[in-house]
């Protein structure tokens, strides 16, 4: 009977063994993947082990597949041992040498999935790095950008501001000119009124009596203001 489950015991090795290469091809593949896009994270991860079609979600699930399977050629190589030590059947060189070789095996593939594991995390932790700089980067060019803006928003509306002085000071410029013509014109008048008026004596003395009279009135309204207003303040405040 232990010859039966002997030869099961190594087909199930082998069977797990077999599974264990492709994973860890697939592992491989996965890694050199993250390597070579600078460890883009577990999405570049997931699609490279999608296209292998094996259904995986990501490099994390495969590491856990693998270290089952390393788990299972473990104990499977146990029940060999186990075999090997049965008292019932004694152990031939060909059994001892199969478990043995199994078990080289089992340690070849620790040490490969540890060694490719190794190389992910690194490209991860770099990958991780290198985001934080170039985002550091982007922030520091952000930052730069809205100063530029905010400089150039400040100048707009400096100039913008001189436009409107400028503005100003050529409307006072262009009214300055208006009173100096009509400062002229007025000037202009006044010689040729004084000119009638010196051809014309009769119209020189009504204009001189007209005001005196103006002078009169504007001094005698002005007494009834001011009479008025020292009676009002008496009755307001009872002088």
């Amino acid at each position: 009977m232990a010859a039966p489950s002997w030869d099961n015991a190594r087909r199930h090795a082998r069977a797990l063994e077999t599974a264990l290469d492709s994973k860890l091809s697939t592992y491989s593949k996965l890694a050199a993947t993250i390597a070579r896009q600078g460890g883009a994270g577990s999405s570049s991860a997931e699609a490279g082990a999608e296209e292998d079609g094996d259904g995986i979600g990501g490099y994390k699930l495969v590491e856990e597949e693998i270290e089952e399977l390393l788990g299972k050629l473990e104990q499977a190589i146990d029940d060999l041992s186990a075999l090997i030590n049965s008292p019932s059947q004694p152990p031939s060189a060909s059994m001892q040498h199969a478990a043995q070789r199994h078990r080289d095996n089992l340690d070849d593939y620790r040490r490969d999935f540890l060694r490719t594991r190794g190389n992910v995390e690194q490209s991860i932790r770099r990958s991780n790095l290198l985001g934080s700089v170039r985002k550091d980067i982007n922030d520091y060019k952000s930052a730069t950008n809205s100063q530029t803006d905010a400089l150039l928003q400040d100048r707009g509306r400096i100039d913008s501001s001189h436009r409107m002085m400028d503005d100003t000071l050529n409307q006072a410029y262009a009214t300055r000119e208006d009173f100096a013509q009509q400062r002229s014109l007025l000037a202009s008048i006044d010689s040729r009124m004084g000119g009638v008026l010196s051809q014309m004596p009769g119209i020189n003395s009504l204009i001189t009596a007209i005001r005196t009279r103006r002078r009169r009135d504007t001094l005698i309204i002005g007494c009834v203001v001011g009479v008025c207003m020292i009676l009002l303040l008496g009755y307001t405040f009872g002088f």
